[in-house]
């Protein structure tokens, strides 16, 4: 099984790295193992009595930065609502429902394995070098 594009849009990764798909595989993987971290920092903050949105928004900033560079879709259009919630100052029922849906694309995306994505049809066409012009 390999990740939907909305998972992970492997497009997004080759063109940041410039079409190096070692360097691609390698921020990826480093980006996944960052991610329970992230979650529990995230969850300590909602947890807060009252939560902290600042330290909220800052991590979901974060997120929304960096899997948008690496094409985790669903992880950066999550962290992007949860990030335009509050700065919009929305309830904290609709920052919370923006929350869940966070929590759900960190888990589709590290649920779904990588070890096959470069064999994915079309994807990497780059010249034999390995170096996009």
């Amino acid at each position: 099984m390999e990740m939907t594009s909305a998972q992970l849009n492997i497009e997004t990764a080759l063109a940041a790295c410039r079409g190096d798909s070692a360097l691609a595989r390698a921020l990826i993987a480093q980006y996944r193992a960052g991610l329970p971290a992230e979650r529990a920092k995230l969850a300590d903050a909602l947890a807060a009595a009252p939560p902290d949105w600042e330290a909220v928004r800052e991590r979901a900033h974060r997120l929304q930065s960096g899997g948008a560079y690496l094409g985790a879709e669903q992880i950066a259009l999550a962290a992007q609502e949860l990030e335009t919630g509050i700065l919009a100052q929305n309830s904290t029922a609709t920052l919370m429902a923006a929350w869940q849906t966070l929590e759900r694309a960190f888990d589709e995306f590290s649920a779904a394995p990588i070890e096959d994505w470069e064999k994915r049809p079309g994807v990497v066409n780059r010249p034999s070098g390995g170096v996009v012009p």
